[in-house]
């Protein structure tokens, strides 16, 4: 598969097939994870395996209990059924304040990964922009220290769904020349 072709192929899957995945198969894919842009290459991350079954559980709970009330239609009991879920963290101290874009970053060079491997996963917020409540609660649970604060979770797995292509905006809605609003380059302008 080429670069383009992976990225135009990756789902979102929430629903995982029966089967272990092995250990070898996600060190393989945080090894490639760790080859992601981070502010002054920090490297800040931190990647928790959560394999335990009430762990994932009280993950799953702790996503419903602080789900925004827009996304409510999105329940997270899906991640009890989850082969693994990979907490991505971040060290701040080494993040340069840049926490949530190295953890962004991070958490999709693990979805990338993930699939050019063979599996499913999905991006889940650990943390909300206004309230530190969810990202204390998931720092607890899993025993993060003081400095390590959790920005995603992503479940894996070899899917169990095959989601439909995607809708997608059209470009011209997207791409400004110089200014918002010119969808096409100034007359004279370079590529």
């Amino acid at each position: 598969m080429t670069g383009e072709e992976l990225l135009r192929s990756r789902r979102a899957i929430r629903r995982y097939q029966p089967r272990h995945v092995p250990d070898d198969l996600v060190e393989a894919i945080l090894d490639t994870v760790r080859y992601a842009p981070s502010s002054m290459n920090g490297q800040p991350w931190c990647f928790i395996v959560v394999r335990q079954g009430e762990t994932k559980r009280e993950l799953a709970r702790l996503k419903n209990a602080y789900c925004p009330p827009e996304k409510r239609g999105y329940s997270a009991d899906f991640l009890a059924a989850a082969p693994v879920i990979v907490a991505v963290c971040i060290e701040r101290a080494r993040a340069y304040q840049r926490e949530r874009e190295n953890g962004v970053l991070a958490g999709a060079y693990l979805m990338l990964a993930a699939c050019e491997h063979g599996l499913g996963s999905v991006y889940l917020t650990a943390y909300q922009p206004d309230d530190p409540t969810l990202a204390t609660a998931i720092a607890a649970l899993l025993g993060l220290p003081e400095g390590i604060e959790p920005v995603a979770l992503v479940p894996l797995g070899f899917a169990a769904e095959t989601p439909p292509p995607k809708a997608l905006r059209a470009l011209s809605e997207l791409v400004h020349a110089e200014r918002f609003g010119r969808n096409t380059p100034p007359s004279g302008a370079t590529r």
